[in-house]
């Protein structure tokens, strides 16, 4: 806590360790591994009091979680710091890292999975099956009163950070998306085209989304699926038009006879940011 008051900003790395097995067999310790498992997915041990201490200092700080799974730590949302994740990383790590945080690399990465508030509220993946039943979540407030929900009476199945999360040192926005061809057959190939602004002072790196909904299917499927993506880069300022491939083949599903078909009817293709941050829209139809 000294350190942290006596410096301009804090990084704080808190997460994970795994161990090779030899070393587990000698006796070492570890978190994440073969054979390692947890009833929680917080910190373990002193870190999150830690964490918090040098949160309390008022010092700007960067909290980097280091680890090999999601951690739940969302009290950090409730603070002024700011948060990078970084799986396992090789040996450049350290120095991928300092570029990223003084800003000589503009990070572009997103979320392979999504991060639950809670081990409670587990699992949580983008791609659940419809359903009609709402979320309704719960909270404590400020105020510390308890404000009740549904789904989880003081919390949420919604993802803290969803699959396909991330943020840059930039902001993207997503313009009008079309399609080579809105009236299709199975057999056929379009290409959904989607207009990107960097509207931020700095040129940067967007991963953009492909997400497909079916309107309405014989069997239940998941409410929304990723089908393609494509990373560009775009200097602050600039609009491009990114074009993501799609195989009408790949909207089937297996129904009741155990056959795999793509079903006539509407499909919705969005475009987004991420699962949880779909910005536009377009309908497709298979004959």
């Amino acid at each position: 806590m000294e350190v942290a008051k006596n410096a301009d900003v804090a990084v704080v790395i808190v997460g994970t360790w795994s161990r090779d097995q030899k070393e587990l067999w000698s006796g070492l310790n570890a978190t994440t591994g073969e054979h390692i498992d947890e009833s929680d997915l917080g910190l373990v041990g002193a870190q999150r009091s830690l964490l918090k201490a040098i949160i309390d200092t008022g010092k700007p700080t960067v909290v980097v979680f280091s680890s090999g799974k999601p951690l739940t730590e969302d009290w950090i949302s409730n603070t002024t710091a700011s948060l990078v994740q970084q799986f396992y990383p090789g040996e450049e790590g350290g120095n991928a890292l300092a570029d990223i945080l003084f800003g000589t690399v503009n990070p572009s990465g997103k979320l392979s999975v999504s991060f639950p508030h809670d081990v409670g509220t587990l699992p949580a993946y983008y791609d659940f099956l419809n359903s009609g039943r709402p979320t309704y979540p719960g909270f404590i407030g400020g105020d510390g009163n308890l404000y009740f929900g549904s789904s989880y009476i003081l919390n949420t199945p919604v993802p803290w950070f969803p699959f396909g999360h991330g943020l840059s040192y930039t902001t993207f926005h997503y313009g009008n998306i079309t399609l080579s061809a809105s009236q299709v057959s199975p057999a056929d190939s379009i290409t959904a085209t989607i207009s990107i602004t960097n509207n931020g002072t700095l040129p940067g790196a967007e991963v953009v989304q492909l997400y497909i909904k079916d309107q309405v299917a014989s069997v239940a499927v998941p409410n929304i699926q990723l089908k393609g993506f494509e990373k560009v880069y775009i200097k602050a300022g600039e609009t491009v038009d990114v074009k993501i491939p799609l195989e009408i083949n790949d909207l089937g599903l297996w129904n009741k006879s155990m056959a795999y078909v793509v079903e006539p009817g509407n499909f919705t293709v969005f475009g987004g940011a991420s699962s949880g941050d779909l910005r536009v829209n377009a309908t497709l139809t298979v004959v």
